[in-house]
């Protein structure tokens, strides 16, 4: 865009220039006035201290309009003679810039006019004079509003990419702005449509005009952008739309790391002003906390502390992680490890002793398959009709419910109504209570949320799990002590529901040390009726593959060993959540959120929605016919990235090959007897022999087996009577005339 440059003229007492736009015989006398009316009573102060910005309603063309005068304070000698020498004084500078940026299309508000007062070589006043941005916010601002009152990640995603498109459009416009703050970044939220736009840049003083800007320009002046470190890392992908270049990574960190050392020195710079900062914060947070609201406290200018920032990820149904492995290992106390590394020691031999014996009697003891295998189905939107539509399909198997402490008290009902709907069909139900950090810090929150929950679903559930997830700090819990008050929280309450089994301590993911720390570290005289646990396995693939000397085999016996040891949990073990992520799922998938990285993504777990159907199907076989797990369940039944049946269109959910798969292992194992496996051969070819289960539609089917290979394709001879086969989605498999069947990972079913 071609640029128009203004020249300076006098405009009463002033030098300074005015923008062809605004300029009329009523503005150019109203610009003559403007230090009387700073001052008048009909000025609005929206911003006080050194520099002022005062909000005045101006005569243009006739009209009136609302600008914003920035009044800038004198400076010092030196500064004045820096000025003064050719770099501009502040209002010059901000001008020149908000021209440049105004007619290279970047959001600024509108230049208007600048007013400067020399005297004597000594610059006595000096304006800046803009559109009023009516009905716009900061970036600061919404983004703190968001960690305080509306954490949902969907939204940081949305404004962030709103905010780096803006950032990027100045940079590639040849402006670096030097200053670039959040509170500098201004744009406009459309609560109605959850979006933001019109990304306007203020403060420009201390900004460079360029041709272009380099890595090193851009590093720099991103280091001034806050965020929690992983969202960060995000907003620079958004930046670049590819992935950011090493040099300016590295430039980045020398810059953040610079400015904040920078900052830590301000109180020795700046005493007075820090004080007056640190007195200000006092009394709004005085004012805030007195007036007893959220929205009043989501005002407050200072950002949540880092750890007790949670952001929840509807799309992937999870908590998100916000910091890099780096930062949070800042907030990890000595105590924490230590706990850890101490009770991992004291129980290591004796655990072991127990996953040794228990290794030896895997697969030796019948099994009643019952009510071994369930799902959890997730309560939100209009979706719980097609779901126990859905759950009807699988029999009467149990079911698997959360109640989130960050929920409201609108989806907390539709849970308890599901529960007991539930309930009255015929389905065991469990649930689960999940915190947030608003129920570690707020122990009170926590116990009246636990007991709200009983209160309504207590007599009709069987099993409640305590807790989620307690090893991940990004749901909320920042040690052991943390989860010991939870579990308080519970205790009291526990008393009054004996018949119902209270589990935990729901560690998630091949992580035994912490389970057994947790365990040693609960309230007094508290027990779990039963170990839970979130055990995935799906970072190694298949479940037969190994992590280190671990399959999934051996990790379901080390857990039940644990169960097993343990002083304060009975001898049961509970798988409460388990899947495969699904690929191609992106955000929705809890590997692929909450933004979906550009270059190629390694170590990615996620699997074709056919692996995903045949590896669960094998997870269940090893976990519940090894005699280790008590029960899984199946996270979850509906989930566009996970889940056994694809919600993406909630209007028609497709049931995946998962839920089709389940479905018939379910109407061939449901109320069948384990009686033994045997091994087909050295490549992970394995067959599973059931007895005679109950009558169905069909008719008594007798005993029958169930066999796959882990390893290659093969056909194989099988060492009993083959009548018939069919695969995991009940269609007829060929079997020869001398018992011999094509077996792969796809579990087929032989009488």
């Amino acid at each position: 865009m071609k640029r128009i440059y203004y020249s300076d003229e006098t405009i009463g007492a002033f030098v300074g220039q005015v923008a062809n736009e605004f300029r009329s015989p009523d503005m150019m006398e109203w610009l003559e006035r403007v230090p009387a009316l700073v001052n008048s009573a009909d000025a609005v102060v929206l911003t006080d201290g050194r520099n002022r910005n005062i909000r005045l309603e101006a005569d243009c063309h006739g009209k009136v309009i609302s600008v914003v005068v920035k009044a800038f304070g004198k400076p010092s000698l030196l500064k004045n003679s820096v000025d003064r020498s050719g770099r501009g004084s502040k209002a010059r500078r901000t001008w020149t810039a908000s021209v440049h940026l105004n007619e290279s299309g970047v959001g600024t508000p509108a230049p208007v006019a600048f007013l400067e007062r020399w005297v004597e070589n000594r610059l006595v006043e000096s304006y800046v004079i803009t559109l009023y941005l009516a009905g716009f916010s900061d970036f600061r601002t919404e983004l703190n509003s968001l960690f305080r009152i509306d954490p949902e990640c969907s939204k940081f995603i949305s404004l962030m990419q709103v905010v780096a498109d803006g950032i990027r459009s100045m940079h590639d416009a040849g402006f670096l702005h030097n200053d670039l703050g959040n509170q500098n970044i201004m744009l406009r939220h459309f609560a109605e449509d959850e979006e933001w736009g019109n990304v306007q840049f203020i403060d420009l003083n201390r900004g460079r005009i360029r041709e272009s800007l380099s890595n090193r320009d851009r590093a720099r002046d991103i280091s001034r952008i806050y965020l929690p470190s992983d969202f960060l890392r995000v907003f620079v992908e958004m930046y670049f739309g590819k992935v950011p270049p090493k040099k300016f990574m590295k430039l980045e960190r020398v810059y953040r790391a610079r400015y904040a050392r920078h900052a830590k020195s301000r109180c020795w710079r700046h005493p007075v002003r820090e004080w007056k900062k640190r007195r200000d914060k006092g009394l709004e947070l005085r004012s805030a906390i007195g007036e007893q609201g959220n929205d009043n406290i989501a005002k407050l200018s200072d950002y949540p502390e880092e750890r007790d920032i949670w952001v929840w990820d509807e799309l992937s149904g999870q908590a998100q992680t916000v910091l890099l492995s780096r930062d949070k290992k800042r907030y990890y106390s000595k105590s924490w490890i230590w706990n850890v590394v101490g009770s991992s020691l004291k129980a290591l031999f004796p655990v072991w002793r127990e996953y040794r014996q228990l290794l030896k009697g895997a697969y030796s003891e019948p099994v009643e398959m019952k009510e071994r295998i369930g799902v959890s189905i997730e309560v939100v939107g209009e979706r719980l009709e097609r779901q126990l539509e859905l759950l009807s399909g699988l029999g009467s198997i149990p079911v698997f419910v959360r109640f989130y402490h960050h929920r409201s008290d609108a989806e907390r009902s539709d849970a308890v109504d599901a529960v007991k709907r539930l309930h009255r069909a015929g389905h065991s139900v469990g649930i689960a209570l999940v915190q947030d950090r608003i129920a570690v810090r707020n122990p009170g929150a926590w116990h009246v949320f636990v007991e709200e929950v009983m209160g309504d679903v207590g007599d009709i559930v069987n099993l409640v799990e305590i807790g989620h997830a307690i090893n991940r700090v990004k749901w909320g819990l920042w040690g052991l002590g943390e989860y010991r008050q939870l579990v308080a929280g519970v205790a009291a309450i526990k008393l009054k529901y004996p018949q119902v089994t209270f589990s935990g301590p729901a560690v998630i993911d091949f992580d035994y040390p912490y389970v057994v720390a947790a365990l040693a570290r609960l309230p007094e005289k508290f027990r779990f009726g039963a170990l839970s646990h979130h055990l995935y396995v799906d970072r190694r693939g298949a479940p037969e593959n190994r992590q280190g000397n671990f399959a999934a085999l051996e990790k379901f016996a080390f857990g039940r060993a644990i169960a097993r040891w343990s002083d304060n949990c009975d001898d049961r073990f509970v798988v409460s959540e388990v899947n495969w992520p699904v690929e191609g799922t992106g955000v929705y998938s809890p590997v692929g959120s909450p933004y979906v990285s550009p270059g190629e993504r390694l170590s990615d777990p996620s699997v074709s929605e056919d692996d995903y159907a045949d590896f669960m199907l094998r997870y269940l076989l090893i976990a519940l016919c090894s005699g280790f797990v008590e029960r899984v369940y199946w996270w979850r039944l509906a989930a566009y990235g996970y889940g056994i049946v694809d919600d993406s269109d909630e209007d028609q959910l497709r049931e995946r090959v998962a839920y089709k798969m389940l479905k018939v292992f379910l109407d061939w194992v449901g109320d069948a007897r384990f009686v033994k496996r045997l091994e087909l051969n050295d490549d992970g070819a394995v067959a599973f022999e059931f007895g005679e289960r109950k009558a169905s539609e069909e008719g008594n089917v007798g005993s029958f087996w169930l066999a796959y290979t882990s390893g290659d394709e093969c056909e194989l001879k099988m060492p009993f009577a083959v009548s018939s086969a069919v695969d995991a989605l009940g269609e007829p498999v060929d079997v020869r005339g001398d018992g011999v069947v094509k077996l792969s990972g796809r579990v087929v079913f032989l009488k």
